[in-house]
């Protein structure tokens, strides 16, 4: 029997779900790659404590993070979301060095890892990938500046429907882990508050919950009594 070597992909063969690494030339993915590796994060896994250094920049393929600003007295609220459509790691190309925020993982899955000194090396060699994350960058504080807005001036209801549906964008299918108490800590409310609105979108038909796993059933539903701000975030991140 004749044996057959193993097909090896190349670098630019290999799917990349995550949207910043997929736009890369050829000539990129070839240079990146072999300082790149997949990476498994497990639910709440954490990722980075505030303040601490930077050695490595994430690209989320399936998983999905979240940023949590942590108060003094231990209150912590999600400030961002961060899914196939960015990085963990933007302080790198602002000559920082450390994340001033909690990065958990929020949605079991991969993304790929590169070391800080290997990403700071590949933007002086590309700059078109430098000013990909740049632009990236300018989403990102968009997504900020609107949820400082949002987390003052909507409701409950309007940002928990905001937030499932920033999160079902970034996942494949329609059903992903959550529990109350999560939920509750992304917000920045009491349980209580999320149980409540949680049962109400529920009655509604728009979700199913069962046993931690938040299932999507009406997405036009959703996004009918979600506030401006998930459009506002969508718009700026197609840009």
């Amino acid at each position: 029997m004749i044996s057959q070597s193993p097909i090896i992909e190349t670098p630019s063969q290999i799917q990349m779900r995550n949207t910043l690494l997929e736009k890369l030339s050829s000539e990129e993915r070839e240079s990146l790659f072999p300082s790149m590796e997949l990476t498994e994060f497990a639910t709440k896994e954490l990722v980075y404590a505030p303040r601490q250094n930077l050695n490595y920049a994430y690209f989320p393929e399936t998983c999905v993070m979240s940023l949590i600003t942590v108060l003094e007295d231990g209150t912590e609220i999600e400030a961002a979301t961060i899914g196939k459509e960015g990085m963990i790691g933007i302080p790198l190309i602002l000559a920082g060095n450390q994340m001033q925020s909690k990065v958990v993982c929020q949605i079991a899955g991969s993304a790929w890892r590169i070391s800080a000194d290997e990403l700071i090396k590949a933007l002086d060699a590309h700059p078109a990938l430098f000013l990909s994350l740049r632009r990236y960058a300018q989403a990102l504080f968009d997504l900020l500046a609107q949820g400082t807005a949002c987390n003052r001036l909507h409701t409950i209801e309007q940002r928990c429907a905001r937030w499932l549906l920033s999160t079902h964008d970034r996942i494949e299918g329609d059903t992903f882990f959550l529990t109350h108490e999560f939920l509750a800590t992304m917000l920045g409310v009491r349980r209580p508050g999320v149980s409540l609105v949680a049962k109400s979108l529920q009655d509604s038909g728009l979700v199913s919950y069962k046993h931690g796993k938040m299932t999507i059933r009406d997405r036009n539903g959703l996004e009918g009594i979600s506030c401006e701000c998930y459009a506002a975030v969508r718009s700026s991140y197609s840009r």
